[in-house]
Order: C-alpha cells, then sequence, then structure tokens
C-alpha cells in the first residue's frame, strides 16, 4: 500500500521540476513515472520500517501526518539522485529530517497516530506476580468420594 500519489507528489513539486528531477533525458517533458515510483516505493519502504513495530501494516486508514511524511521522504530521494555537486535544498533536507525524528518518535513510543480501530502498541497486560487468574463455570458433581468409601 502506498501512502502517496504521483498528484500528491506534485502537490509539493512543481511539474517542471519533477520532470528534471526524474528523467534522465534532458530533453524529456513529462516526468518518468517509473523514477517517481521508485521515490514513492522508497518512501513507503521507510514509513512502514518504523511503524510495523506498533501498529499492525496495512495500515487501516492513513493519517494526513503519515502522507506528509511519506511525501518529504519521496521529495528528499528525488532531490537526491541528482546531487550535481550541489547540496539539497535546506527545505528538504530539513522536510526529510523532520520526517525522519517524527517517524522515529512514533516507533519509540512518543508518539501516537490517530488510527481508527488500531491500539498502538497494545499488550495483553500480565498481572505483576505473574499469576495467571481463571474463571471457571461452576462443577457439574459434587461427590465427596472418601466420605462415602473409607480408606483401608
Amino acid at each position: 500500500m502506498s501512502y502517496t500519489t504521483d498528484q500528491d507528489l506534485l502537490t509539493v513539486i512543481a511539474e517542471r521540476s519533477l520532470v528534471q528531477l526524474s528523467a534522465d533525458d534532458p530533453q524529456a517533458l513529462v516526468p518518468d513515472w517509473a523514477v517517481v515510483a521508485e521515490a514513492r516505493a522508497y518512501a513507503d519502504g521507510q514509513v512502514d520500517t518504523r511503524l510495523r513495530k506498533r501498529y499492525p501494516l496495512p495500515l487501516a486508514a492513513v493519517p494526513r501526518e503519515v502522507k506528509d511524511w511519506a511525501l518529504a521522504l519521496a521529495r528528499y530521494w528525488l532531490y537526491s539522485r541528482r546531487p550535481d555537486g550541489q547540496e539539497l535544498p535546506p527545505a528538504v533536507q530539513a522536510a526529510a529530517k523532520e520526517a525522519f525524528t517524527a517517524l522515529d518518535a512514533v516507533r519509540d513510543g512518543k508518539m501516537d497516530l490517530a488510527i481508527p480501530g488500531a491500539d498502538a502498541g497494545a499488550e495483553t497486560p500480565v498481572p505483576e506476580s505473574g499469576r495467571v487468574l481463571v474463571k471457571a463455570p461452576q462443577r457439574l458433581f459434587n461427590l465427596d468420594l472418601f466420605s462415602r468409601y473409607p480408606r483401608p
């Protein structure tokens, strides 16, 4: 399951920039959607790696934060494939760093996601003493065999 779509990426990267970042042909007029798919797959993998510890995957619903983090990571991946001796734009670096920090906070239990029906890190509580108490139905018979049959 992907957390983003190609259209989502076009909301954070101008189409001309996306063409320049993804297409290897300098004369290209459209993005190389296979490269864009690789960027989205990278972002999805990074998100899944961090959420897997606390949430069942695929997520029942994708919170806005997860989508934003995945977009930041896909954008970072696209920009990092074209370094050409230049530093990545500071906004791209900052967004990716923020996404990694937030995802790590979710992984470490410092932050929860609002996902309906998912209890983050929910585990069955175990009594501290380690004893397990069981409630059984009432017995169907109650014979005291030893009082009826005396011991030899």
